[in-house]
């Protein structure tokens, strides 16, 4: 209970901490690294475990959107991304309600792995709240509006889908965050050796 309250108080500093990540170009590019992955692996990369039931990987790069540039930065980009994949590969009619599900979707893992360590609890919880809320919920929804179906029908044919791949999208999801959040500072630590090593050079060619 004392982490469930403390989870939510954390909140405004995540969204805010995730805000100024903007005014940095770095994490601007950084983030449209990761949005080209994410094309990627939604265009070309799946997992057939038969006709009817398909797992796709795109979701490991939303998530590590939301978990190296937080809920804002990573909604817009993960939203901007849902566009342009649209675009490249249009599939039926735009709607704009599955672009809300690709921002909502960063925003829930930026919520639980912004600056937080990568927890088998938390990636357990992020799954099933984007499985459960985003995937059955509202995407059926957008569905039934799109198709003229009716809502219930659409989400009995949808909620087993997504309960029986629920058991391995958390294992990718918990070991691949585990694994970026160990390489990150080693990165990070790379990356800002690069402007004092320039600027050494400079004052030696000075001299």
């Amino acid at each position: 209970m004392k982490d469930f309250v403390q989870f939510f108080r954390d909140l405004p500093g995540i969204f805010s901490g995730s805000a100024r990540e903007l005014l940095h170009f770095p994490n601007m590019v950084g983030a449209g690294m990761l949005l080209a992955v994410s094309i990627v692996l939604s265009t070309f990369v799946s997992i057939s475990f038969s006709p009817t039931l398909r797992l796709g990987v795109a979701y490991l790069a939303t998530a590590m959107l939301g978990m190296i540039f937080g809920p804002v930065l990573g909604g817009l980009t993960a939203g901007l991304g849902d566009i342009i994949k649209f675009m490249i590969k249009p599939d039926g009619t735009f709607f704009p309600g599955f672009t809300l599900n690709a921002i909502l979707g960063a925003v829930v893992y930026g919520m639980f792995f912004y600056k937080n360590h990568v927890t088998l609890t938390r990636a357990i919880l992020a799954k099933i709240i984007v499985n459960l809320f985003l995937n059955i919920l509202l995407n059926t929804y957008w569905l039934s509006i799109l198709t003229g179906n009716g809502y219930i029908l659409l989400l009995a044919s949808r909620v087993w889908k997504n309960v029986a791949l629920l058991p391995v999208e958390i294992t990718l999801l918990f070991v691949v965050l585990r694994t970026v959040s160990t390489l990150l500072p080693r990165i990070n630590q790379r990356y800002a050796r690069i402007p004092q090593a320039k600027s050494r050079s400079k004052e030696k060619m000075k001299l």
